[in-house]
């Protein structure tokens, strides 16, 4: 029942995100065309399978959101982290991670250094 939960909380956040990004899209697949239900309907749930393979549409279909494996769960299935932001900054994805791990070992960085990258690096959450 907690893994429903998680999983429906989790389709729910990245639903909203890509919801923003759909206006300036073209063609972005809804939840409802896909899974054949709105999310939230009662007695209805995307499963696993269902919510990994939209979110690879999705990727597919925009150019704001890309979608990376970044490990296994405790059963073995992929894990996977959604990222969504302007095109402009999809293309700059990995000098932003750069800068970021940058800052976060810090060791023979300058104060006048950090804020340089600080002021170039994007907060990722």
């Amino acid at each position: 029942m907690a893994r429903r939960q998680i999983l429906k909380s989790s389709i729910i956040a990245v639903l909203l995100v890509c919801a923003a990004a759909m206006h300036a899209q073209t063609r972005i697949t809804t939840p409802k065309q896909e899974f054949g239900f709105n999310i939230g309907d009662d007695y209805v749930l995307a499963n696993y399978t269902q919510y990994v393979n939209y979110l690879k549409k999705l990727d597919a279909e925009s150019d704001r959101l890309t979608v990376q494996e970044i490990g296994k769960s405790s059963e073995g299935r992929p894990m996977y982290l959604a990222i969504i932001t302007s095109p402009e900054n999809q293309k700059k994805i990995a000098r932003y991670k750069e800068i970021s791990e940058r800052l976060a070992h810090a060791e023979g960085l300058t104060e006048e250094q950090a804020r340089a990258l600080a002021a170039e690096g994007k907060a990722v959450v």
